[in-house]
């Protein structure tokens, strides 16, 4: 068991550590620190983001909704369903948009 999961599990105990367990322990909390961080710019984008219809993504990429399914079905460009609906995600349209290994419609 390591220290980190000795601290977590809680009660009052003593510990004779090594200095490799510290290293050991201090590289779990920046991993541990880092996790959280990234779980809440996530939420936060999630709840930032613009979601675009069918329509409104093929008319911004400027191509046809069936070229939409085509690049679903490629992993190109996926959508998100919210409810019955596929809603296109502004900043992965934009990030498409950007790039310059767009495919061919």
């Amino acid at each position: 068991m390591d220290l980190y999961s000795m601290i977590e599990a809680g009660g009052r105990v003593k510990f004779e550590v090594t200095g490799e367990d510290l290293v050991n322990f201090a590289d779990r909390l920046i991993e541990k620190a880092q996790e959280m961080k990234a779980h809440e710019l996530q939420q936060q984008q999630d709840v930032e983001e613009t979601w675009l219809t069918k329509a409104q993504a093929a008319e911004m990429c400027k191509v046809s909704q069936t070229t939409l399914w085509s690049w679903d079905k490629s992993g190109y460009l996926k959508p998100s369903k919210v409810g019955k609906r596929c809603m296109y995600a502004l900043s992965d349209i934009r990030r498409l948009l950007s790039s310059k290994n767009r495919p061919k419609e």
